[in-house]
């Protein structure tokens, strides 16, 4: 435990965290794949490129300095990290190594004294045992859930599927043809490959997009135009994977899904952020959920609306309420079939459609900007907190802000 001296110490420097945040955090990264190399092959380069991991590493730091008195209030976070870390693989032995690099970059750019290090050092090993407690107790409960597993499980790409001009789905079976392990709508696989520069292995989270199956999962990736790290492996899953192909493959994890309730859903997308919804829609259907069910979509255009025929048809069943946004429209798109909406997603714009006055939960997926400005909508017009829930692909950014 942290005695009152050391959490004051550690709080005084939330502050200048805040302010230099981004310089530490950029010293920390040099400093950690310079003393340890083969850390390369487990986080993220390309997050590493964009720059995302450094702010969402400075908004974790100063949020622990903020809140080092009051542990709780960070639970949320630690549950969204962990669960990453799971699925990822890390092992308790590079906590210490990420520690020393994250001390070092505090000591070298603030420079704060001997005893706040000190005390900093005892807070990150508070903080870095409730990561590995909670780590290893995913580990466990995945490995003892039936078609669960340990570590990476060997997968054969069993068919490829376009489902628009950028976005394919990979149907995974494992190799050894036995169960996978079920999932809750929303949540994620991660899938290693070995390296595609020659450097260090590539790692990325793909969300399930379709509903359970015993023997096969789902993921729909996106082509990204850009030809750098942060979107080689994505690319390479269209290029270079094909049926037939072994991918190492997670157990499912991750934080966002699904709430078990008979609510209705309102499913809130844009781009490939459709996946995780596509899940949870499909999930719905199959297991005859009776839930008031409205998918929110917002497309480029017609030829990025992935997942439409399936939408359509599931509509024309009764079996949800459809709201299409694109923002460009060509004389081809049939209003009320394949779109509903000129523009960028906006609920002010299909309110009255919406359960606003009902118990509804609201689901939120897509690109940053999008997610924000829904969001905001969503708070102007009376929606509660805990009935929000948001995944953000990639470094963890809250909305709020």
């Amino acid at each position: 435990m942290l005695t009152p001296r050391e959490i004051a110490l550690i709080k005084s420097t939330a502050p200048v965290l805040e302010s230099r945040g981004s310089q530490i955090t950029g010293r920390f990264y040099h400093l950690l794949f310079e003393q340890n190399p083969e850390l390369s092959n487990v986080f993220n380069m390309g997050n590493q490129t964009s720059g995302g991991q450094q702010e969402a590493l400075a908004n974790a730091v100063y949020a622990f300095a903020a809140n080092v008195d009051n542990i709780g209030a960070l639970v949320g976070d630690v549950e969204r990290i962990a669960q990453k870390h799971a699925s990822i693989g890390v092992k308790p032995e590079q906590f210490p190594l990420v520690g020393a690099a994250l001390l070092q970059a505090i000591q070298e750019v603030v420079d704060p004294g001997a005893e706040t290090i000190d005390a900093w050092a005892k807070g990150y090993g508070v903080l870095s045992n409730i990561f590995i407690t909670r780590e290893a107790e995913l580990a466990q409960q995945k490995a003892e859930q039936e078609g669960g597993w340990r570590a990476k499980r060997p997968f054969v790409v069993a068919a490829k599927e376009k489902e628009s001009k950028l976005v394919t789905s990979f149907y995974l079976s494992p190799k050894d043809g036995k169960k996978v392990a079920a999932y809750q709508p929303g949540q994620y696989i991660a899938v290693s490959l070995d390296s595609l520069s020659g450097k260090h292995r590539q790692i990325r989270q793909y969300s399930l997009s379709g509903s359970n199956k015993a023997d096969m999962y789902r993921i729909s990736v996106k082509r990204e135009p850009n030809k750098d790290i942060a979107h080689s492996v994505s690319n390479y899953m269209h290029d270079g994977i094909n049926v037939g192909d072994t991918l190492a493959v997670s157990n499912p994890f991750g934080d966002f899904h699904l709430q078990k309730s008979n609510r209705p859903a309102v499913l809130i997308s844009g781009g490939v952020g459709i996946t995780p919804m596509q899940g949870m829609l499909e999930t719905l259907v199959a297991e005859d959920s009776n839930r008031d069910v409205h998918f929110v979509h917002g497309a480029l255009d017609s030829s990025q609306h992935s997942f439409s025929k399936r939408l359509q048809e599931l509509s024309s069943q009764g079996r949800v309420t459809p709201h299409i946004f694109y923002e460009n429209v060509n004389e081809n798109n049939r209003v009320w079939q394949d779109h509903h909406h000129r523009g960028r997603t906006d609920l002010t714009v299909i309110k009255d459609s919406l359960p606003l006055t009902d118990d509804a939960d609201f689901y939120l997926c897509g690109p940053l900007p999008m997610m924000k400005a829904i969001y905001v909508q969503l708070k102007a017009l009376d929606i509660a907190e805990n009935h929000i829930f948001y995944e953000v692909f990639g470094p963890s950014k809250t909305l709020a802000s």
